[in-house]
């Protein structure tokens, strides 16, 4: 096994490295991130999002910008439900990763928490019967199901149908009994419909795993970083295990919780030269990786 590198990431996709807006990871970011795996720090990408998703807008870009082959970069999607190491995708052009394909034998998924496909396509009809202009059902989702706000709409008219799709569907999963089974989350850009285990804390289970398998060393340090609520079960996580860690809230509008561990917002990271107080989102994210890459590793 290798020797620890100082610092580990735990990194959400959407809103700290992926705009909420466009749906794509910016250059700056990118090009960190490849400086940050040529230096070989594990990061753990821990996110609601697909495997087609982190292989399109995140793997691409980072091959292009000279992502080492045997980077100790780890994915894990759909909150737990998908995950395999970078390390595995094989050259070339990247496959096209949906329900509608064969699933690579090297993206690994866990049947348990699976979404049966008839469930599957009454969810998607109920957003069809709402409006599905607003929203498209995220095909690229293996276990979980996804609606998600088209690029471009009312954000005023996708609440309003968003919440009638949530109470929709929970009335379907209270109808077939399996409300306490599967849990329907609400975020700002769409419905997520997830297996009751899922869950950030269960990510780094799933990247601490992958790690190991690669014969990774358990970082000395942690930095875990996410928009919501739900993103601070992957620092409680990794502090009930003993490690050092702090959370970057990217979007600290709802209020920081009390925690046993430190938590950074862009204000903090603006107080140590880097970045702008006000900062948000992908913004805030950037900072976060320039400050891990100048002032925690040096």
């Amino acid at each position: 096994m290798s020797a620890p590198s100082p610092l580990g990431l735990l990194l959400d996709v959407d809103g700290p490295l992926a705009s909420t807006e466009t749906r794509t990871v910016p250059e700056g970011i990118i090009t960190t991130l490849a400086r940050l795996a040529q230096r070989r720090v594990p990061i753990g990408f821990n996110t609601g999002r697909s495997a087609d998703f982190l292989l399109h807008s995140v793997i691409a870009p980072l091959r292009a910008a000279g992502l080492p082959d045997d980077a100790p970069f780890y994915a894990v999607c759909e909150k737990g439900a998908v995950w395999f190491p970078f390390s595995a995708v094989p050259e070339g052009e990247l496959p096209e990763v949906s329900v509608d394909a064969p699933v690579p034998n090297w993206v690994r998924t866990d049947p348990d928490m699976a979404i049966d496909p008839e469930l599957r396509e009454a969810m998607w009809a109920v957003n069809e019967e709402r409006d599905e202009d607003v929203m498209f059902a995220d095909r690229t989702k293996l276990v979980m199901v996804s609606l998600e706000e088209e690029v471009g709409a009312d954000d005023a008219e996708f609440t309003r149908v968003r919440d009638e799709v949530v109470a929709g569907i929970e009335d379907l999963l209270e109808r077939r009994g399996l409300a306490e089974e599967f849990e329907v989350d609400p975020t700002i850009i769409s419905i997520d419909v997830e297996h009751a285990s899922s869950g950030k804390d269960l990510g780094v289970e799933r990247c601490l795993g992958l790690m190991a398998d690669d014969g990774v060393a358990v970082p000395e340090r942690w930095i875990t970083a996410g928009d919501s609520r739900s993103d601070y079960a992957m620092a409680d996580a990794l502090h009930a295990m003993g490690a050092r860690v702090e959370h970057m809230d990217v979007r600290p509008e709802d209020g920081i919780p009390e925690k046993a561990y430190g938590v950074l917002t862009a204000a903090d990271l603006a107080e140590r030269g880097v970045g702008q107080a006000e900062d948000v989102h992908e913004r805030a994210g950037e900072s976060l990786l320039r400050w891990a890459e100048r002032d925690l590793l040096g």
